[in-house]
């Protein structure tokens, strides 16, 4: 009986501890996840970053950003990996670029620092100078939109994710050159 009990419990919070994650409602995504941004000249092969949406605590704590990713990726499209820049760092947050930095006009993303991996602590009332993007690779024909994006974050000892919209279109066209 102790032993389906110990299994309720750790179901029911993720262990046996209380280490359960929260639904988040701390974050605010702006104007960048109030629409769809996109590319509709990719090729197959082509590696592209797709930002997340630059977030705002809207709270009265500071939290500790850990994670963030998109909940869902169309066929066609590969996530290689995600990374987190500093705005400082790139000039601006990346909406959508190529990874050839003669393309992107961001220059070569591959040697700013990733934050990605590092806890990153928003401040009360403030936006993140840190954002979120993804490197994906085109695979084949796109159906869908990227979309969906989840942050993972923790506000005192407790632990939340919170999911926020986003849609970045990617389609197959003919270069823009």
């Amino acid at each position: 009986m102790a032993l389906l009990v110990l299994a309720t419990v750790y179901a029911l919070t993720g262990s046996g501890t209380g280490g359960s994650v929260h639904e988040g409602h701390a974050l605010d995504g702006g104007t960048q996840s109030a629409g769809n941004v996109g590319y509709e000249h990719a090729r197959v092969g082509d590696e592209y970053w797709a930002g997340l949406p630059i977030l705002w605590n809207t709270s009265r704590s500071d939290i500790r950003l850990t994670a963030a990713e998109f909940t869902h990726v169309p066929k066609g499209l590969k996530v290689v990996e995600y990374r987190a820049f500093d705005a400082d760092e790139t000039d601006g947050n990346v909406v959508f670029a190529s990874t050839d930095a003669d393309e992107s006009g961001m220059g070569d993303l591959f040697k700013v620092r990733n934050y990605a991996g590092r806890a990153v602590t928003i401040k009360a009332n403030s936006g993140s100078n840190v954002y979120y993007v993804a490197r994906i690779k085109v695979t084949g024909p796109v159906e869908g939109n990227l979309s969906g994006c989840r942050y993972s974050y923790q506000q005192g000892t407790t632990s939340y994710q919170q999911h926020i919209d986003c849609s970045t279109i990617v389609r197959l066209g003919p270069p823009l050159k």
